[in-house]
């Protein structure tokens, strides 16, 4: 149920980050978990065959029995193995050709012993190190084989409450799905614990826990013994303790997974392109045969103890760069089962949004009281839920921002919402149903699989995008304004609240005391507060439809199933219909020229022109008000000026192709100067970057791009006195000059359309867009990287953490052959990197490689190695990276790399092939470069053409010993 309210509830990611439990990872985060599960989960029973649920009507008796249990999606087949291992199968066509696996375990690290103290996670590591019948490293070798990639296609992750195992796998090969089960089978009852293997992973882990410090980190350590206060959460934080993860004996490794990794704890998730009856015969297969743990170890679960009075964390440091207050309601977890949750999760969505849509208003103010403020449920830990109001504040003005955030909250408590404003919100969350039931038969498999997941873990429905969509149409309307009013009263409490408050640690900002903060409480309940009045401009966005054009020359790809129009004004469309998505077209534009034809002393202007135009709306309408008049449209559409180029992009659902081609044509024809929405933005910056090089990587990242561009003025960082150079009045004419002539545009529109019944719509707001003749293009502003070797250092930050950049640049001859070799070549030696800085000598986390050749101003190449280790370990590494670069010059990287390189490029273009994103981007790159777009089709052949003897070619030609920029990032001291 929550696959779609995740996406619906304020469209925010301060909320997400902000509420979201702490888990740890074998590569990268996974989607958070946010309520209670069962110890051992109630086992299910077998769903029907796949079908669509009837529809919910307001005469439906079920959908009117609040405590009645929503039932499973009956596109899902569950059940239960005889040793209790639960498992969820469904077909599911999008991406073609791939299952999407998952293997979840109902424990974390609040399962582990005291000498255990970080080994769930290490045990989650310790599954790509080796099993019963995959050696070592086998696991990812096989993989790569078959073209999935380390990271994306294979992950994992650790949390307090469970551990998650992610796996991709093509389907065109019944091998290697059938392998698939095995290494899910594997990783439930075979992991091998070489000690070897073990003594080497304990490098990484320890990098991992490196990697993750910094000022986050110190705030978290001080924030949440006060929120989770007297509870096991605060005391088993998934990355563990250093001391342990280095010592702890194999023996106490295989005791967590002998007690936890049991079926009665397991469930397997699958959900893709095959024959479910052939992939539940693959479970059966593969779990059947674990035998379940004779006496058990019971496994509890924990709450969070209540307090009556309020809990604060008062905490600075000297590498944060913001200040911000928040308040936390602490609840038990909600129930997700019943129809009666479906709908209390509508109300509190509804409020959310409504409070998010003030608080946002607030920030437009020429002196907001806070950079951001949001309003939001969501959970830390499964057996509570959040309920939270937080703002990003000044310096020395936490109480100001507080009692700003107090009195919106305060005013919905006396005054409620308005009709118009729970009208438009209603109308935005039935309209995003909506879009959700026409692509559900496109949805990602992905998100299927970790939906299920969450049933199994902590109890959420599986209804089904049809059923939900059914529901929240049943139920809005029988949502009333009093109802959605009624919320905070009964979810803010004088009981089981907590106060957080962090700042940068400077003397002259001192932060509030306990006593200060619980006053404002007391000010705002007796304060006198307005109601609020809710602003609407009721008009067309487009009052008066410019002079059509025409279409004067056409053209059909057939191979690409492309049509080309040239309009009379002089502009390209270059469209695709597609059936990749059911309710989606994207647009993109560009034109050469850009900021590069700005003056040095206008280009920060320049830089921040569309940004202080977005600030102001368009048209007639504010930004605000245009955000209003948007409810219940599916279209967005935000201009933008690059160095090179300029041009407006944007999506809609094919019913509002209008609004966006009108939002369009706004953007070209009438942008919107507000002097106070300019303030209110300049307010917001001059806070926001007042502490920006408190941050080690901040300083890192500026130092790096200053060498890298010689120091060259428009690649300066963001500044106070960068902001002083703007121009609020220049950067309108600098945008105004950008799109006053569109006769060299070039439009790509890709998605489901059809090109005769938007032809109207395209020579109206396209067509009918102005046209001069000028003729113009970008300039080089010779921004280069120097042509020798560079080294500095940079002397910053507090943890034990070191950061290298090696960059190798230099002039090239571009053409799409070399371009594709050179990101090969990042390709595979960030596989050969991977295996020897990580995997045999344990010394980092990971390791980011890439490379590429850019065509404008000039054909110049850019190669980079990035990793972060120990302080103490830099020098070594950096001398391995450039050994193993020598072997790849005189031997190349050997013929198993370079074929894991071409089969991961074959399986991305076929994942590729059916994107909106991908067409659009590449056809508005080789239509704006003058390439045959044809060419398109022959990305096999370069595949083709890799070898070892190139590639080691390529090695030679672009990592150059005589011109590099190594760049350290240390501890200060």
């Amino acid at each position: 149920m929550k696959q779609l309210l995740r996406l619906l509830l304020l469209s925010s990611s301060l909320l997400a980050a902000a509420c979201a439990p702490i888990q740890t990872g074998t590569v990268v985060d996974a989607p958070p978990p946010v309520a209670v599960a069962p110890d051992e989960p109630a086992p299910a029973e077998p769903s029907s065959p796949p079908a669509e649920p009837a529809p919910v009507t307001d005469e439906d008796p079920v959908a009117g029995e609040l405590d009645a249990k929503i039932p499973i999606d009956p596109n899902v087949r569950t059940g239960t193995l005889d040793n209790g291992l639960r498992y969820y199968v469904r077909v599911n066509r999008k991406p073609e050709n791939r299952a999407e696996l998952r293997l979840f375990i109902n424990a974390g690290s609040l399962q582990e012993d005291e000498d255990q103290l970080g080994l769930a996670h290490f045990v989650e590591h310790m599954a790509f190190n080796g099993t019963r019948e995959f050696e070592k490293q086998e696991i990812i070798d096989y993989l790569e084989s078959i073209g999935m990639r380390f990271g994306a296609d294979l992950n994992a992750y650790t949390s307090f409450d469970e551990t998650a195992y992610q796996l991709t796998v093509p389907t065109d090969d019944p091998e290697t799905v059938e392998k698939g089960f095995r290494i899910l089978g594997e990783w439930a009852s075979g992991i091998a614990f070489d000690p070897g293997e073990i003594d080497k992973e304990r490098g990484v882990v320890v990098e991992e826990w490196r990697l993750g410090r910094g000022a986050g980190a110190r705030l978290r350590d001080q924030q949440l013994p006060v929120m989770l206060s007297g509870s096991r959460y605060a005391e088993r934080l998934p990355i563990g303790e250093v001391e342990i993860i280095e010592n702890a004996p194999p023996d106490v490794l295989q005791r967590f997974y002998r007690d936890w990794y049991r079926p009665g704890l397991m469930a397997v998730a699958a959900v893709g392109d095959f024959d479910p009856d052939q992939v539940e015969d693959l479970i059966r297969r593969s779990f059947a045969g674990i035998t379940p743990v004779e006496n058990p170890r019971p496994r509890q679960s924990y709450a969070l103890p209540s307090h009556e009075e309020t809990l604060f964390s008062l905490a600075t440091d000297p590498e944060l760069s913001r200040t911000t207050v928040a308040i936390l309601y602490k609840h038990p977890a909600q129930g997700e089962g019943t129809y009666g949750d479906f709908r209390r999760s509508l109300v509190q969505l509804l409020y959310h949004g409504m409070l998010n849509a003030r608080l946002g208003e607030l920030t437009q103010q020429p002196e907001p009281p806070f950079l951001y403020g949001f309003s939001g449920m969501g959970s830390y830990v499964r057996s509570a839920t959040i309920f939270q109001q937080q703002a990003g504040v000044r310096e020395g003005e936490v109480i100001d921002g507080l009692e700003a955030l107090l009195t919106e909250v305060e005013r919905v408590d006396r005054h409620g919402f308005t009709a118009t404003e729970l009208e438009r919100i209603k109308t935005n969350v039935l309209r995003g149903y909506e879009q959700a039931f026409r692509e559900r038969d496109k949805l990602d498999s992905a998100g299927f699989a970790d939906e299920y997941g969450r049933n199994f873990l902590e109890g959420e429905s599986i209804p089904g995008i049809p059923l939900e969509a059914a529901l929240a149409k049943r139920f809005l309307p029988t949502i009333d304004i009093d109802e959605v009013n009624r919320l905070a009263q009964e979810w803010i409490t004088d009981e089981n609240r907590v106060i957080l408050v962090s700042g940068p640690e400077k003397d002259e900002a001192a932060l509030p005391s306990e006593a200060e903060l619980l006053a404002v409480f007391d000010e705002v309940a007796l304060a006198d507060v307005e109601p609020f009045v809710d602003q609407v401009r009721d008009e067309p966005l487009v009052s008066t439809p410019p002079a059509a054009g025409e279409v004067v020359e056409r053209r059909q790809i057939d191979e690409l199933g492309v049509t080309e129009w040239r309009l009379s004004n002089g502009i390209l469309v270059v469209m695709k219909p597609t059936d990749f998505k059911n309710d989606q077209v994207l647009i993109t534009s560009s034109s050469p020229g850009g900021s590069s034809l700005v003056t040095d002393a206008d280009h920060s202007s320049a830089a921040f022109a569309t940004t202080i135009l977005g600030e102001s709306g368009l048209g007639e309408f504010s930004s605000i008000e245009l955000g209003k008049a948007l409810a219940g449209k599916v279209a967005s559409a935000g201009p933008y000026i690059s160095e090179l180029d300029e041009g407006v992009s944007g999506y809609a659902s094919p019913e509002d192709l209008e609004t966006l081609f009108q939002l369009v044509y706004l953007h070209f024809t009438a942008p919107r100067l507000d002097l106070e929405a300019y303030q209110s933005l300049k307010t917001r910056l001059d806070i926001a970057i007042q502490n920006r090089l408190s941050r080690p990587q901040t300083v890192f990242r500026d130092k790096l791009e200053e060498v890298l561009s010689q120091g060259h003025l428009r690649r300066r960082p963001i500044s106070e006195e960068m902001l002083e150079e703007v121009d609020p009045q220049k950067a309108l004419e600098i945008y105004r000059d950008r799109f006053a002539d569109a006769g060299d545009f070039l439009f790509v529109l890709v998605g489901n359309f059809v090109p005769a019944e938007i032809e109207p719509l395209v020579v109206t707001y396209l067509g009918g867009l102005p046209s001069s003749g000028r003729e113009e293009t970008w300039r080089d502003i010779g921004v280069r990287a120097p042509d020798e070797v560079v080294e500095f250092k940079v002397e910053k930050g507090l943890e034990p953490q070191s950061r290298v950049s090696l960059t190798f640049t230099g002039e090239a001859e571009w053409s799409r052959e070399e371009a594709h070799l050179v990101r090969s070549l990042g390709q595979a030696l960030g596989i050969r990197m991977r295996e020897v800085l990580r995997e045999d000598l344990g010394a980092t986390y990971g390791v980011s490689v890439g490379g590429s050749i850019s065509r404008r101003p000039v054909e110049r190449y850019s190669f980079s190695i990035s990793f972060g280790c120990a302080p103490e370990e830099v020098d070594s590494l950096v001398a391995t990276v450039f050994e193993e670069i020598e072997k790849v010059q005189a031997q190349g990287l050997g013929e198993e790399i370079v074929g894991k390189v071409r089969e991961i490029q074959r399986r991305q273009r076929e994942l590729d092939l059916e994107e909106n994103s991908f067409w659009m981007q590449s056809l508005q790159a080789y239509y704006a470069r003058g390439d045959d777009p044809r060419t398109l089709l022959d990305f096999d052949l370069l595949v083709e053409k890799l070898s070892n003897e190139r590639l080691r070619q390529a090695a030679e030609r672009y990592l150059d010993r005589q011109r590099y920029v190594l760049g350290v990032l240390n501890p200060e001291g």
